[in-house]
């Protein structure tokens, strides 16, 4: 039921995790190159697995799977010498410090995230908060992360790079705490305005140096909170860039992929391009 089976040549629908169902179905029809459109953790399994049998992903799976567990990311950004958020990290219940110390580091209020996506992050405002939020990662199966609240315009930006080029395409206004209606966030919190063109053309070139920094391929889309006329604080990435207008993501769309389409970006067209770049193909040798 995807968008696009309709147009395809050929559909395997299978779970991703059937890594040998697909390897045999890729292998009937010689297929060497793969092109990755979902960010899903499986699917970098199935790709680093289909590796090892020559076929090359359109992605870098060593970078995208540090890029999937949120707190080695942000080590990685910080070590980089790039600005991201203070934060704390707790594995397991086994591992709760005393509230006081995460308070010490992060402060109040603070933002509370699942280290790998089992559920929306949430604002804590008090150690109450904090405690029940903590609670709550924890019982979903993740580690959490506990972030530094930093006050700013939120932003996301598409990068496309490929054979050590990268290139930021726009600086889009999009809040996935104001837009989802994320738990502690209030109204008054989010800054509507948007930044000069001299502050976001600094932001484009600030992420481009980061997603060569960081190693990634395709087309990775960074979200930041960005300080008018001052620094942009990185909170966490997509390897693996939403490109698809889906119903289930209309915010998303409305903020971030309509707008960009009327500018003439095709996030879609961009992934497949800068494949067939990092492949060394052009699109009427994809038959041969």
């Amino acid at each position: 039921g995807e968008l696009g089976t309709g147009n395809a040549d050929y559909v395997l629908t299978t779970d991703l995790r059937n890594i040998d169902t697909i390897r045999s179905f890729f292998k009937d029809f010689g297929v060497r190159h793969l092109i990755i459109g979902t960010g899903h953790r499986y699917a970098f399994k199935l790709a680093e697995e289909l590796e090892k049998d020559g076929i090359t992903p359109n992605v870098n799976i060593k970078a995208s799977l540090i890029a999937k567990v949120k707190n080695d990311y942000k080590d990685l950004v910080q070590e980089k010498g790039f600005l991201s958020p203070a934060f704390f990290t707790i594995l397991k219940k086994t591992d709760m410090p005393d509230l006081k110390v995460i308070e010490e580091k992060i402060g109040f209020p603070c933002v509370v995230k699942a280290s790998i996506d089992t559920m929306y992050p949430q604002k804590a405002n008090n150690q109450e908060e904090l405690q029940a939020a903590i609670e709550e990662v924890l019982d979903s199966g993740s580690p959490v992360l506990i972030e530094q609240f930093i006050r700013g315009i939120d932003i996301t930006v598409p990068v496309s790079v490929a054979n050590g080029k990268a290139k930021a395409y726009a600086v889009c206004y999009y809040s996935k705490a104001e837009e989802c209606d994320l738990k502690g966030f209030t109204q008054e919190e989010f800054m509507k305005e948007h930044l000069s063109k001299e502050d976001e053309a600094k932001v484009l070139d600030y992420c481009e140096r980061l997603a060569l920094a960081s190693e990634f391929e395709g087309l990775p889309r960074f979200d930041a909170m960005a300080l008018p006329g001052g620094d942009t604080y990185v909170l966490e990435v997509n390897s693996v860039g939403v490109t698809g207008i889906s119903e289930h993501y209309e915010p998303y769309n409305n903020a971030v992929l309509r707008p960009l389409m009327k500018k003439g970006i095709n996030l879609a067209e961009i992934t497949v391009n800068t494949a067939l770049e990092k492949f060394g193909l052009k699109m009427n040798q994809l038959r041969e």
